[in-house]
């Protein structure tokens, strides 16, 4: 006779028919425990890309600072150097440089067989580098020749407006590719060295010749002065002055405004061990506003933030136009310009493009609300081209902000008829 069981089950509870087994409990993932795998991977492939990217990074320093190097020791030694290249590359501006000191000659390896699909050019800058430092020009805060740029009356325009061009490179190989497509901005004479008549726009250092390139610097100052002659003449004794004026003034927020021009610089590295024929350019150093020092020292509230950031622009105008007076007075016929100040300066690149629209294009509206008029663009048809180089990611929005602006000015004109 079977036995009742006289265990007592409480009440709501119900026994299941279905036994269950302890491992499956203890093996079966939750949904939270998935997401922290999956989080860990995640942090686990950036942390990866994060170091990769570093390790590229130090590797370009790296190869920066090698051509600083270079480009040191050539100029600052006697000038002399080799470019090698396959024996079918043909460049314009190799072709006519006038540097080169004898026809290409065929390399040797070690063995003693010729390389012939290698060829070698020797050239001499030494002689242009001394006449780049002589010609350096300093130009102080209350120098004439650029202070009184608004009320002086332009010189006939070289043409009816300026052919205006936005490329996403460097400014080095916009000057480059612009001279090679127009030689004669380079004059050549008989008896004489030759000089140039583009004119090329540095973001000067207001500390020291150019900035950081010596230790692997990327600002637009240092890779021109990585891979040019430009640090021979910032080393100029006319350059000392620059310099001490910057640093007597360097807490006064970029009151001051001086300039220094620099003629018939030679670019001669591309890269590390990697050397082109040389070409000229005048480069024009101008400090920019240092706006991320002033947002930085002064307590700016949102009511006067306004006042702020008109200051940097009326600075920044001034600036700027005083750049342009200055190429326009040297005989610049063409320039290579670009998001003035945009780097660690941080100055808003919509702000630099409309500026640079106004002084070149459109021009501005002048006075108080209700009797504005409209001030024309000083420096309208001076110069025959004038190419923006904006690598990176601002060239979008400095191409969008300075075609923006000059249609606005061309709206409200239409409108005023």
């Amino acid at each position: 006779m079977a036995r009742k069981s006289t265990r007592k089950v409480p009440q709501g509870r119900a026994r299941s028919s279905t036994p269950i087994h302890p491992l499956t409990a203890i093996k079966q993932p939750s949904v939270s425990i998935a997401r922290s795998k999956q989080q860990r991977k995640q942090e686990h492939f950036k942390r990866q890309r994060r170091r990769l990217a570093f390790a590229a990074q130090r590797e370009k320093r790296s190869g920066w600072i090698e051509t600083a190097r270079d480009t040191q020791m050539i100029v600052l030694g006697d000038g002399k150097y080799i470019t090698q290249r396959p024996s079918t590359h043909f460049s314009p501006s190799v072709a006519s440089s006038p540097f080169q000191c004898r026809m290409p000659v065929a390399i040797v390896n070690p063995q003693g067989n010729a390389l012939p699909n290698v060829m070698q050019s020797f050239y001499d800058i030494a002689p242009q580098i001394v006449i780049s430092q002589q010609g350096t020009t300093f130009y102080p805060h209350c120098s004439p020749d650029h202070a009184n740029w608004r009320g002086y009356r332009a010189s006939s325009p070289t043409c009816e407006s300026s052919t205006i061009r936005f490329v996403h490179k460097s400014t080095l190989t916009a000057a480059r590719h612009l001279i090679i497509e127009n030689t004669r901005y380079t004059r050549q004479f008989p008896n004489a060295l030759p000089t140039s008549s583009m004119g090329v726009l540095s973001f000067a250092s207001a500390k020291r010749p150019g900035g950081g390139f010596l230790h692997g610097g990327d600002e637009q100052e240092e890779t021109l002065t990585r891979s040019t002659s430009l640090v021979a003449s910032l080393r100029a004794p006319q350059a000392k002055e620059f310099y001490r004026t910057h640093r007597k003034f360097l807490n006064a927020d970029g009151a001051e405004t001086m300039t220094m021009y620099d003629v018939d610089v030679d670019p001669a590295l591309s890269g590390p061990s990697s050397t082109i024929a040389p070409y000229l350019i005048n480069v024009l150093s101008s400090v920019p506003v240092n706006a991320a020092a002033i947002r930085q020292n002064y307590l700016i509230t949102s009511s006067d933030a306004h006042v702020f950031e008109e200051g940097i622009r009326n600075t920044m105008r001034d600036r700027m136009a005083r750049a342009l007076r200055i190429f326009e007075t040297r005989g610049d016929r063409a320039l290579v310009l670009g998001a003035f100040g945009c780097g660690s300066s941080q100055n808003n690149v919509e702000m630099v493009a409309e500026l640079w629209a106004e002084l070149l294009v459109c021009g501005t509206r002048e006075g108080r609300i209700g009797k504005e008029e409209t001030e024309p663009a000083k420096f309208k048809g001076v110069f025959e081209v004038i190419v923006f180089a904006v690598p990176g990611k601002l060239f979008a929005p400095f191409q969008r902000a300075f075609e923006m602006k000059v249609l606005e000015m061309e709206v409200i004109l239409a409108a005023s008829e």
